[in-house]
This record gives C-alpha cells, structure tokens and sequence, in this order.
C-alpha cells in the first residue's frame, strides 16, 4: 500500500517558509527525514515485491519500515506499515495475522486521528470478512471507511476510491447490482483522474464482470478491455492472463468465437510467460474446446498436448 498523502500538507509547507525566514528558526535534525525517508523508500521496495507476489519477502521491507516508523512515533507512518503487512497476510492466505495487523493500523490511525488510514484499515478487516464469507459484516466494514475517507476529505482520495471498489464489490454479492455498480464506477472515476493504473484495472475487471451477469455483454467487454488497458499501462503482468480471459468469454457470449480464440491464445501467452499454472489451464482448456467449432483441429490437438504435460507435471510435483 502506497503512503498516505497528510491533509495538512500544504499548512505544513507554509509553516516551514515562514521559519526560514526568520535567521533565529531552529533547523530541522536531518536525521529525522532521513529516517522517514528511509521508511518509504523500505516501503516502496516491499510494494514491489507484493508486486511479484514474492509475499514474505515484501513482509521483510514491510516490517523494516514499521521499525523506522515507530522509532519516530510517525503515528500514521506505523498505521501504514501494520496495514502493507496485513495487505501481504492477506495475499499469502494468512487471514489470523492479517487481522491482528489491520487491528494495529487502526489502533495507530485512530491514535492520529487519521480519517484516511482509519479508512485504509476498515476496509482491509473488510476484506478479512468477506474472504470468510461475512459479507453483511464485511459490507458494514466498507461503509464506514467510505464514510471516514469522505469526512477526511483531501488526502483520503486513495483510500474512498479502495473503500468504494470493496463497498461495491459486497453489494455485487448481496444482490444489490446497482448500488454496486456506482461505487465501482465512482471508484473508478476517481482512479483514472489520478492514473492509479492498478486500481483502475481492478475498477473495470469487476465492472466487466456484473455487466456480463446483468446481460450487458457489450458494455462488459469495454470493460474487460478497459482493465486490460490499465493493466498493461502499469505493467501489472499477473493481471492480464484475467483480463484478456474476461475478453475472450465474454466475446464468446457475444457469438464471436474467432475474437474468442485470439483472446484465449494471448491469455495462454501471458499464464505461461506470468507462471499462473491455474490461468495457463482455462486458456488451454477453452482452445481445446473452442478448436473444434473453428476448424483448428491441428492447433486443437497442440493445445491438447500441452494441457496433458500440464496435467502430468502437476501431477509429478505433488
């Protein structure tokens, strides 16, 4: 999770030209920004990692800033560090330590009363609940951190835009299809006016999905393109395999089984280069099924081929 922007910047900044200009004014320690320079610089460095999905290696960076937070009592920098390491729990199947790190970064946000890393921590504990299938409670959860981002107003951008993607994401699965789809459509509004590539892709990957349920499949493969846009514009490999195996069902939906087959083709592509074993199967699946109607038998036979080595090599591994 990337750091929170602090509201009260631009008072901050006034503050400091005003003491430069006195010849008396006390110079900052520089020990100090370099210690919170240093805090983002080993977040950063655990985003990345996140990104890989290399998850206790982005603990290790996660938990050095945490360190050189704390050693500041940077309230909200230790609200943030607690609330990476519970995004990277949550991602390895850690649900308990997930938890207990959510917890803290709302202890530590509440400490500074920060409406934004309040928001930030909700909706993670959010996400716990809905994983366990608590989605009446996950669904409480996400409204009051859209309620706390929206209060916090300037800085809190970030956190109501993730606030109102996991709030849409509950209502979806409650039933409630077009309160859903606003949050997620304001989210992503709010993602793309920021360039929040990755945000973004995930705004319309969920969009393509309840518009193709809601019979809406041409507006759901705008979107499906959409998120494969925003994807490939932050570089975010793991997701294209997804997006470009969300084209290709919903062309198939549309009765365009050719777009369908070079869709699936370019999902093969991207699993087997991303290593997704889970992605590279239903793409080879679906061109082994497709293969028939369009008269690929040959290519049809390849895919199946391929399909079995993958059957037997996870197979071996086991």
């Amino acid at each position: 999770m990337r750091r929170l922007d602090l509201a009260l910047a631009p008072l901050a900044l006034a503050a400091s030209l005003a003491l430069a200009s006195c010849s008396t004014a006390p110079k900052p320690p520089e020990g100090i920004f370099d210690q919170r320079n240093k805090a983002a610089e080993l977040a950063k460095l655990g985003d990345g990692f996140m990104a890989k999905a290399q998850y206790s290696k982005a603990l290790e960076y996660y938990e050095d800033a945490l360190k050189a937070d704390s050693a500041l009592d940077d309230l909200e920098g230790v609200a943030a560090s607690h609330a990476s390491m519970g995004k990277a729990y949550l991602a390895a199947g850690q649900a308990t330590d997930a938890a207990r790190e959510y917890a803290a970064s709302l202890d530590y946000a509440r400490f500074a009363a920060s409406g934004a890393a309040q928001a930030t921590a909700l909706s993670g504990l959010g996400e716990i609940a809905y994983a366990s299938g608590s989605k009446d409670e996950a669904l409480d959860r996400f409204a009051e951190a859209v309620k706390l981002a929206r209060a916090a107003g300037i800085g809190a951008e970030q956190a109501l835009a993730v606030a109102l993607h996991d709030q849409g994401v509950a209502e979806l699965a409650l039933g409630k299809r077009e309160l859903g789809m606003a949050d997620l459509q304001a989210a992503e509004a709010m993602n793309l006016k920021a360039r929040r590539w990755i945000e973004l892709g995930a705004n319309r990957y969920t969009l393509a999905s309840a518009l193709s349920s809601a019979g809406r499949p041409s507006e759901a493969l705008a979107a499906a393109l959409g998120a494969l846009d925003a994807d490939k514009r932050a570089e975010n490999a793991r997701s294209v395999p997804a997006d470009l195996a969300a084209a290709a069902s919903i062309s198939e939906k549309l009765g365009k089984a050719s777009d369908a087959w070079d869709y699936w083709r370019r999902s093969f592509d991207a699993a087997l280069s991303a290593d997704d074993p889970a992605a590279t199967r239903k793409a080879l699946s679906a061109l082994v099924r497709l293969a028939l109607g369009l008269g690929k038998d040959e290519d049809g036979k390849r895919y199946a081929s391929l399909l079995t080595q993958l059957d037997q090599a996870e197979s071996a591994a086991k």
